[in-house]
């Protein structure tokens, strides 16, 4: 059985394995092909696309932007990007110094509620990448102020609760510009993450997306219940959406690469689509 993900993490932002050991571990996974799209980072794609060549692996180059938006969490996927787009290699620079930034009001708003945690702990973690809220997260586990991820995220740095620091995101429309203008294609990721109330509302902020540009909307995803996926692919074929899937895969939750659900491969099919749709 051919098995792809087109949405995994490396250690260029919060994934544990590198963009060269997560492309072995796919390979060992029997993946055919795979998609790195680290959190408003390429620093992860030029060592992946030198290592990928001669190896019994598509890789596809890609990224995921945090988008600002009020509700839940927006996040867009570009697959196919040219990593080598110099507006996209300034915002992603931009962007990374914001994010270490960040991480360090997170360590000083821990440390004012009583929770100490070393900085180069967390440097560590991030091993060169850019720094977020899962290597936090890990060494807050590690000093025993929880005993898992989870745990770490129903009691420290979200709303309400110590180390939170809003996010930088970017707006949706600069998004779209920079996949669009380095050649890739612009997927709305793991949309129940957007915290609509129903499917009718999802459907009116998708219009939206659409006019603004997306072009595919994440179907398979590991955060998704079988009846959303279903809804998922009826809006994608109602508003001729690219279909995309993928595990969201880190290397230090539940996800199974290659899987959107435990026993249900991410379909070949999508790959093939994708294949369609670049070279028409």
């Amino acid at each position: 059985m051919k098995k792809v993900d087109l949405h995994c993490h490396t250690t260029a932002s919060d994934g544990i394995k590198t963009p060269s050991d997560l492309i072995d571990y796919a390979i060992a996974n029997n993946l055919c092909a795979i998609a790195i799209t680290d959190h408003d980072t390429i620093n992860g794609l030029s060592e992946a696309i030198e290592y990928s060549k001669g190896k019994e692996i598509h890789l596809i180059p890609g990224i995921e932007f945090s988008i600002a938006f009020e509700g839940g969490s927006f996040h867009l996927v570009g697959l196919y990007i040219d990593h080598t787009y110099k507006p996209l290699i300034e915002k992603t620079s931009e962007l990374q110094k914001v994010r270490d930034g960040r991480i360090y009001r997170i360590i000083e708003d821990l440390a004012y509620h009583g929770i100490d945690i070393p900085v180069e702990d967390v440097l560590a973690e991030s091993d060169g990448g850019t720094m977020g809220r899962p290597h936090v997260a890990r060494v807050l586990v590690k000093y025993g102020y929880a005993s898992n991820i989870t745990e770490v995220f129903r009691n420290y740095l979200v709303k309400g609760k110590p180390g939170y620091v809003p996010k930088q995101r970017i707006p949706l429309d600069e998004a779209i510009s920079l996949i669009k203008g380095s050649g890739g294609i612009p997927i709305l990721a793991h949309p129940v993450s957007l915290n609509y109330k129903s499917f009718m509302e999802f459907e009116n902020l998708l219009k939206g997306f659409v006019d603004a540009g997306v072009e595919g909307i994440e179907i398979y995803s590991s955060m998704h219940k079988a009846s959303d996926v279903e809804e998922f692919k009826h809006l994608a074929k109602k508003y001729n959406l690219f279909e995309s899937g993928g595990s969201d895969f880190h290397g230090d939750k539940d996800e199974i690469i290659g899987y959107y659900l435990p026993s249900k491969p991410i379909p070949y099919e999508i790959f093939e689509e994708l294949q369609n749709l670049r070279h028409n």
